[in-house]
């Protein structure tokens, strides 16, 4: 039913331009009701729109990465914020040859990752199909989830809670989620209100520094502005669950299959997203009581690493983004504490004291050493610290691209310092970033206006 469901959405987008949760899918009420078809629809079109999302996210990338001049790439990110790519009525200011750029990106954006696979999703229901009642004589279980489905009998569940459930405080909503595993299991979630528990934690949180810079890797998971370092021992762990990926990938391929068939392959998977989530989530919770922060600064979030294979970055990019954001979601949620994500380019080469940027700079995977003012510190706090300073460096704007960055850095450099500072030789000279200003040309108009925003 909820692939029917999805292939109406998809014509729907591909030929309106967007999705419609109130599209009619009566056709389908004959199998279990009209009430499960609506939310069957409703969380089919939630699913989609979060993937186009993320694709609407990687169409910014393409775009900015691009060399194309800026009044383009305006109307190109127009259309895009819009989320316009299919739509065939005439935008005003928007020339139509940019509506077909920005078609013919989206396609190639939309054809680098496969769809949702809508078979796959966990019903939701509400109390028009599932009701939590509490035990009346029996304590064989806490609570009673009960499906009441047109044409069929009832069906009652017996559920047991657990100690973490128990003590969130949350007021228990009318939403039955059934979930199912690789052994085809069924298992019961159940959601709460934490209205009120969130409002007494925001009230009660008092921050001890404004801005805290992020960096996320994977050599080190996460290391902060204020010199701590969190999860050095995961990338052993990546690496072991990488080999045994690859193992069970090249053996389904030598046999014309894919990995994802394979039950071990998915549960490995599983097990990996679950250590992510774990770390992550743990990591943050450690950050939060031991900083205190009121606000924090993440890089554009980007989890690859040489060291794995292809298959193995896709996953954790995939899974690592999705938790970390959940996380800073729920942290606002909780304590109010704001996340700003700031471009990334050059964090690695910039020195957080001078801001010289420079390959250089960066002399190993954990040494990192300014051939201009000779700060010595451990590459991934430095790469924090940069992070944490881009705002006021006028480089906060998510919409910068990596040449416009590296434009601003260097003439605020050369313009700030006009000489080395007690060394004969001035490593700007041989420094191919440089280059420029070792011309004496002027900071372009576009990179002027992006220092300052």
């Amino acid at each position: 039913m909820a692939a029917q469901a999805g292939r109406a959405q998809w014509r729907l987008f591909f030929g309106a331009g967007s999705t419609n949760k109130q599209a009619s899918a009566k056709h389908l009420n004959d199998r279990c009701g009209a009430a499960p078809v609506q939310m069957a629809s409703y969380q089919v079109t939630e699913q989609i729109d979060g993937w186009v999302s993320n694709r609407a996210n990687d169409f910014v990338e393409c775009v900015r990465g691009s060399n194309l001049p800026d009044a383009p790439k305006k109307q190109l990110y127009t259309i895009n914020r819009r989320q316009l790519w299919f739509d065939r009525e005439p935008m005003d200011g928007i020339d139509p040859a940019m509506r077909a750029l920005a078609r013919s990106i989206m396609r190639h954006v939309m054809g680098k990752h496969r769809r949702p696979n809508l078979r796959g999703i966990s019903p939701r229901l509400d109390m028009r199909v599932a009701t939590i009642e509490k035990p009346r004589k029996t304590k064989f279980a806490d609570l009673w989830a009960v499906l009441r489905v047109p044409n069929r009998s009832a069906v009652a569940i017996p559920l047991l809670g657990n100690p973490r459930f128990n003590q969130r405080g949350g007021e228990l909503c009318p939403v039955v989620q059934l979930c199912t595993d690789d052994a085809n299991r069924i298992t019961i979630r159940l959601m709460q209100d934490m209205t009120g528990p969130f409002d007494a934690l925001r009230a009660n949180y008092e921050p001890r520094m404004d801005h805290l810079g992020i960096d996320f890797g994977l050599a080190t998971l996460i290391a902060t502005s204020s010199g701590t370092m969190f999860g050095r021992g995961l990338i052993s762990d990546l690496t072991r669950i990488d080999k045994q990926i690859a193992g069970i990938a090249r053996h389904r391929q030598r046999s014309g299959g894919k990995p994802r068939d394979s039950l071990r392959y998915r549960r490995i998977v599983t097990r990996l997203r679950g250590m992510l989530k774990t770390r992550i989530n743990a990591t943050l919770n450690r950050i939060v009581a031991l900083h205190e922060p009121a606000a924090l600064e993440v890089e554009r979030l980007d989890f690859r690493l040489p060291a794995l294979s292809r298959r193995m970055n896709r996953l954790v990019t995939n899974c690592g983004r999705a938790v970390f954001r959940a996380k800073l979601a729920d942290l606002e949620d909780k304590f109010g504490i704001t996340a700003t994500e700031v471009p990334s380019p050059y964090t690695r080469q910039e020195c957080s004291l001078c801001h010289y940027v420079d390959a250089r700079n960066r002399r190993s995977q954990k040494k990192f050493a300014c051939r201009w003012c000779g700060n010595a510190i451990h590459a991934d706090v430095n790469a924090a610290r940069a992070i944490a300073q881009r705002r006021s460096l006028g480089l906060g704007s998510k919409w910068l691209g990596k040449a416009a960055i590296l434009g601003v850095l260097v003439f605020q450099h050369a313009k700030r310092f006009s000489r080395p500072l007690g060394t004969a030789a001035d490593p700007r000279l041989d420094n191919p970033y440089f280059r420029i200003w070792a011309r004496g040309a002027r900071m372009p108009q576009t990179q002027a206006v992006a220092s300052c925003v």
